[in-house]
């Protein structure tokens, strides 16, 4: 009875199959994948409703029998069938694919690209503190003109 479970359980798989502009990439059967989709993560089970996803740049994960394989997955579309996720997309990374020198480089960069556009801000911010406080100070040396504002209310009739 326990081999009925278990072939029970082999056929309650789903079918992955990746597809970028090289052609199919990936295929593999699976108890559950992990989309990251635009508007959030989707998850597919044996069994799921059919329907369409466009993906978001994330990490595709693939659960199969305790494990759990990553793939870096950059935009697309997911089709979901009868127990089958087709999933076209531009770029589609498994681990020994990606060159972990060149992302560290990468995000390194983009840091500090991200700390310099901070300290424009910070100046950006500060301009206008300035010109505010500039236009404060002319307008504060020009005492005769706030008499004139004070006279000008005193002679409106409500």
């Amino acid at each position: 009875m326990s081999e009925k479970l278990t072939n029970q359980k082999k056929d309650k798989k789903i079918t992955i199959n990746i597809t970028t502009p090289r052609g199919l990439k990936f295929v593999e059967k699976a108890d559950m994948v992990v989309m990251r989709c635009i508007d959030g993560d989707l998850g597919v089970l044996y069994g799921h409703a059919p329907l369409s996803a466009i993906l978001g740049d994330g990490i595709l994960r693939i659960f199969n029998d305790g494990f759990v394989k990553k793939l870096a997955l950059f935009g697309g579309v997911a089709e979901i069938g009868k127990n089958i996720v087709n999933i076209f997309s531009t770029i589609a990374q498994k681990p020994e694919e990606i060159d972990l020198e060149r992302a560290e480089a990468d995000r390194q960069e983009l840091e500090a690209l991200f700390r310099d556009k901070a300290e424009e801000h910070k100046i950006q911010s500060s301009l206008v503190l300035l010109h505010r406080a500039l236009v404060r100070i002319e307008v504060s040396m020009d005492l005769e003109d706030v008499k004139y504002f004070e006279e000008e209310n005193d002679k409106r009739e409500y």
